[in-house]
């Protein structure tokens, strides 16, 4: 579930050249070509404007569609931007440019059929890295949870407040998810092999120096919410409309939705040790409904938003089983983590005959349960949990009426000549039983 896939970015920003007479900080290097950034993205396996989930947890289905990723470069250790310092210009100094700040980045096409090749940045444009210095990548990606729509990241200490970058020890942006967005980040680190290839420099890590040996950063992006998967399947073959031609036809799943906490702040960058994905995403206030939707048929990958769900008809096909067929329903619903459980609703409508003669009428149906975790565990970030639904309609009441008898109680003779005062009772017959 959380192998990693890997695919190479080519960097944004087409940023003015540097003089090759530049000498580069700390290695003592000269005359050498300027280095383009070449950033490598991964992403766990299973991780949605919502457009649904990211990749997948099969080979198959783990590859990219288009989908965009947000990106920071920062000096090392720090949450300050990289700057490009470019040379002076006739006499005249340039301004310091911006490398990657909060920059807009695209993943392979789906026609790629790719988890590991080159992306572009949004604009178009190519970065180099400064002459001098190491920096830290950092990567993430929100769909459209972001509060306000584009990205809003701002700069603060450890209390929450907001400060300048060269006081900040976190960079955060504010979402709202709606149970379709996939909610991922990460920042870049070197292979073991990696740090050999450097001569086990670590500080060089990442810079102008390490391209030229070859080494460029990898980001590892991490699902930061609770993925549920659902399958339904009918608890009696009534539910399913059977038999067929009955007063019932089968039960419809119009709808699922699962409560859960929606606002948070997302940490994209930070310093200090490294974080844990629970730690990167924080949630407040109350639990409200996030609803199932599904995947557009018409849509030609898997970053097309999301549609409304539609209804899904239980079957039972096997005569001899104990429950109906398993059918899967809409995308997924990701859902904030650390709960023990999450309340679940189930929206149904069965057709059923009201009266003899009558057309059936659409009668609708609502099932409640609880999707819980074992003993004290709780749900976990970047972790896929499939729940199975077992659905039950309506029964028609169906009165059998049994007819009892008389039993034979005896018999009276009355005759007044004989006996004009008393009458005389005859015990009946006992046949016994055979």
């Amino acid at each position: 579930m959380k192998k990693m896939f890997f695919f190479a970015l080519a960097a944004a920003g087409m940023l003015t050249a540097c003089s090759n007479e530049d000498t580069l900080g700390g290695n003592g290097e000269q005359n050498v070509s300027e280095q383009q950034i070449r950033l490598g993205v991964a992403s766990s396996k299973v991780q949605t404007r919502g457009t649904g989930t990211v990749g997948g947890m099969t080979d198959a289905e783990n590859v990219w569609a288009g989908q965009t990723l947000w990106v920071y470069m920062l000096q090392k250790g720090s949450m300050n931007l990289a700057l490009y310092k470019a040379p002076a210009a006739g006499g005249v100094a340039t301004p310091d440019v911006e490398v990657f700040n909060n920059k807009e980045f695209k993943a392979p096409n789906t026609a790629d059929k790719t988890k590991s090749g080159l992306a572009t940045t949004a604009d178009g444009t190519i970065a180099y890295y400064p002459v001098s210095g190491n920096y830290d990548f950092w990567g993430y990606r929100v769909d459209d949870a972001a509060v306000g729509g584009k990205p809003v990241v701002k700069t603060v200490n450890d209390k929450g407040d907001e400060v300048d970058a060269d006081k900040a020890t976190k960079r955060v942006v504010d979402i709202k998810i709606d149970g379709s967005q996939d909610i991922m980040a990460g920042k870049a680190a070197p292979s073991a092999k990696e740090v050999t290839d450097l001569g086990n420099y670590k500080e060089k890590f990442y810079s102008a120096y390490a391209a030229r040996k070859g080494v460029q950063p990898n980001i590892t992006f991490n699902h930061l919410l609770t993925r549920f998967t659902f399958e339904v399947r009918a608890g009696s073959k009534a539910t399913a409309g059977l038999p067929t031609n009955g007063n019932t036809d089968a039960v419809k799943v119009t709808g699922v939705s699962v409560d859960s906490k929606t606002t948070g702040t997302l940490t994209v960058a930070y310093t200090g040790e490294t974080k844990a994905a629970a730690d990167l995403l924080t949630f407040t206030g109350d639990a409200s409904a996030l609803t199932l939707k599904q995947r557009d048929e018409n849509a030609v990958d898997n970053n097309e938003a999301l549609v409304a769900l539609k209804p899904v008809s239980l079957t039972w096909t096997d005569e001899n089983a104990a429950m109906g067929d398993v059918l899967k329903i809409g995308e997924a619903l990701l859902v904030a983590p650390g709960e023990k459980e999450y309340p679940l609703t189930i929206a149904l409508s069965q057709d059923v005959l009201q009266k003899v003669g009558e057309a059936k009428v659409t009668m609708p149906l609502e099932q409640k349960a609880t999707i819980k975790m074992d003993g004290t565990k709780t749900f976990e970030p970047g972790k896929s949990y499939k729940v199975t639904i077992t659905v039950y309609g309506l029964e028609d009441i169906r009165v059998t009426a049994t007819l009892v008898p008389w039993a034979d109680g005896g018999s009276i003779d009355i005759d007044d000549d004989r006996d004009p005062n008393n009458g005389k009772y005859t015990e009946p017959t006992v046949t016994p039983a055979p």
